[in-house]
């Protein structure tokens, strides 16, 4: 009688978790997943809505993410595809040897999206010169000049880089989701274990879809905060030029360039269905703040700038040299990396410019 009892106590038990089991290996096998991070490299294609041209390095570029305490998401280790830190390249010898000249491209999707984007196209101008030197494509979709800081001052020691290229500046000034980048680290260690679980699970993600469905949205509005303010960006920027410089390298800081503007189509994507940005009308003069910081650290610092903002804005049919209005074309690739180079060769040499004898403090 017990017996009997308790079987038709656990019979409902048995089957939900039945039901469960099954309902986790269904999303699986559909390929579902869903979380508040960027989940792969093909997330910012979606929910950017971007056109990057990826045709002949598909296969390379879906990236898998996973959340990180200090990063907050980064690429995983993907044999065959990314080294064992996430990004594309192969793994370097450590200690450096000492004739290798290394360079890390720091960036976001405007680094690694593209039909071969610019570090490899670098790579090949650099290697037709000298066969010692190496390249680390990591960018990262959707990271922030703060990301890029965090894994620079985490990893520059280990690996040495001869050259840190820095081309952040999109992400930096899109709206917040929560909390500013740098708020982000405390803000989800308050929740880190339940995040990590539910990570692991597609049933979980489908109920937090569910969620998100039901419940009212964030409300963006002109007082949302960037993720990354215009001071806190131009604090990453020093901080990363003088952290390369401590480990014996160069930092060459880049500009973002563009040809979004209030009326370009992407701009409304941006503004009224992603809600990275809030006001059209202010895009272009917030994006030009963020490159005039570029511009004074370089100054300030003494550190080799390649300006691809104004060097694409002078050049012929400038439209040509991107997909969206910020993610590059072939064309715009290429254009990047041979303005890239002499700088590369000029930080290489500590020939970039005279450093300020009382940098400001960042």
């Amino acid at each position: 009688m017990r017996h009997a009892r308790a079987l038709g106590l656990a019979a409902p038990l048995l089957g939900t978790l039945a039901a469960a089991v099954f309902a986790e290996a269904a999303l699986r096998a559909a390929g579902f997943r869903y979380a508040h991070h960027p989940l792969a490299f093909r997330y910012v294609r979606t929910v950017a809505g971007i056109g990057a041209d990826q045709r002949s390095d598909d296969r390379l570029k879906h990236i898998e993410y996973g959340l990180d305490p200090v990063l907050l998401w980064r690429p995983r280790h993907i044999p065959g595809v990314t080294n064992t830190e996430g990004v594309l390249g192969p793994d370097w010898a450590v200690p450096r040897p000492p004739q290798a000249r290394r360079i890390i491209a720091l960036g976001d999707s405007c680094t690694i999206a593209g039909d071969t984007p610019y570090p490899a196209r670098l790579e090949r101008l650099l290697k037709a010169r000298s066969a010692s030197w190496e390249m680390w494509n990591a960018g990262v979709g959707s990271w922030s000049s703060f990301q890029g800081r965090q894994f620079l001052e985490q990893r520059l020691a280990l690996y040495q880089p001869t050259v840190v290229v820095v081309y952040f500046g999109w992400n930096d000034h899109w709206l917040s989701w929560s909390v500013p980048d740098k708020e982000l680290p405390a803000h989800l260690s308050k929740r880190w274990r339940l995040l990590k679980t539910v990570e692991k699970s597609r049933l979980l993600q489908g109920f937090l879809r569910a969620a998100d469905a039901i419940r009212p949205g964030v409300k963006f509005s002109e007082r949302t905060p960037p993720r990354v303010s215009l001071d806190d960006y131009e604090a990453n920027l020093r901080a990363m030029v003088r952290a390369a410089r401590a480990g014996g390298g160069e930092a060459l800081l880049a500009t973002a360039p563009t040809t979004l503007s209030p009326k370009h189509p992407m701009t409304r994507i941006l503004c009224e269905e992603t809600r990275n940005f809030f006001d059209p009308g202010a895009i272009n003069r917030v994006h030009d703040s963020y490159n005039d910081r570029v511009r004074a650290v370089a100054r300030s610092e003494g550190a080799c700038l390649a300006d691809l903002a104004r060097a694409f804005a002078g050049a012929p049919d400038p439209s040509g040299l991107f997909t969206d209005g910020f993610h590059l074309t072939a064309r715009g690739h290429r254009l990047a990396s041979e303005l890239l180079l002499p700088e590369v060769l000029k930080a290489e040499a500590h020939a970039c410019g005279p450093r300020s004898a009382s940098p400001r403090r960042g």
